[in-house]
């Protein structure tokens, strides 16, 4: 068997053209095609290992707001739990001010009831000694009695203050000239008290004033002088209604 470097040259040739072919249009493809592959495989992985690592994170942030929600709604409960304990705080302090109050009224109340049946009471009382005391003033009463009261209002007269003294004077001088001295009696005078009278009231007044004399059994003693618009109150039944004020105003 001959060597042929013809066709030796040519299959090498031929081989050569082959695998020229072969790379050209069947491997370089494939390799493109791989080569493509791998990186879309690449970036799949990539993308999926950024996804998870994204849903770490947001299950990370997700547990971190669960924690903080959990957080905020202790401390909704408690600011509620306090704010529920300060009202109700607040409303037993209404309830006692208010029960309080009420009890103050009614107390006020109970006082002002007491303290008016008292009131009526005592007015009651006094009325009922007021009639008691008058009607034994009028069984005691008599023209004896009469003029010792007279006996004490010429000493009063006679040392009557000046306040009243000038009250005295300025309602005689508003007297016509022929003015008189008015007097009230419960009993009878005589004449020599009816001169003592006019002489007292005179001397008083800073003139000379007759008297004249009417009769007024309800006076029970004493008298009644009126020296114009000025009245000298001296009897049993003007002395009973004074004390009978003064119990009233008391």
């Amino acid at each position: 068997m001959q060597f042929d470097w013809t066709t030796f040259v040519l299959e090498v040739l031929n081989f050569l053209v082959l695998v020229w072919i072969l790379k050209r249009f069947l491997y370089q493809p494939v390799l493109t095609v791989l080569d493509s592959r791998q990186a879309r495989i690449e970036s799949e992985m990539a993308q999926a290992a950024r996804l998870q690592q994204e849903g770490a994170s947001l299950r990370q942030q997700y547990a971190e707001r669960l924690a903080q929600w959990a957080e905020e709604r202790e401390q909704l409960r408690q600011q509620l739990q306090q704010e529920l304990g300060q009202l109700r705080a607040a409303g037993m302090e209404k309830i006692r001010q208010s029960l309080a109050d009420e009890d103050g009224k009614a107390r006020v109340r109970n006082a002002a009831a007491t303290a008016s049946h008292e009131a009526g009471l005592i007015r009651l009382a006094a009325s009922e000694a007021y009639r008691n005391v008058a009607a034994m003033l009028r069984r005691l009463a008599s023209p004896m009695l009469t003029a010792s009261i007279v006996q004490l209002l010429l000493e009063d007269l006679a040392a009557l203050p000046e306040e009243q003294r000038a009250a005295l004077r300025s309602a005689a001088e508003k007297l016509a000239a022929d003015g008189q001295a008015e007097v009230a009696s419960a009993h009878p005078l005589d004449d020599g008290t009816r001169q003592q009278i006019a002489r007292g009231v005179s001397a008083a007044a800073g003139r000379s004033l007759p008297v004249t004399v009417s009769a007024d059994a309800a006076l029970i003693a004493g008298v009644r002088v009126a020296v114009g618009e000025c009245r000298l109150h001296a009897n049993l039944l003007d002395e009973l209604a004074f004390f009978r004020r003064q119990n009233g105003r008391a």
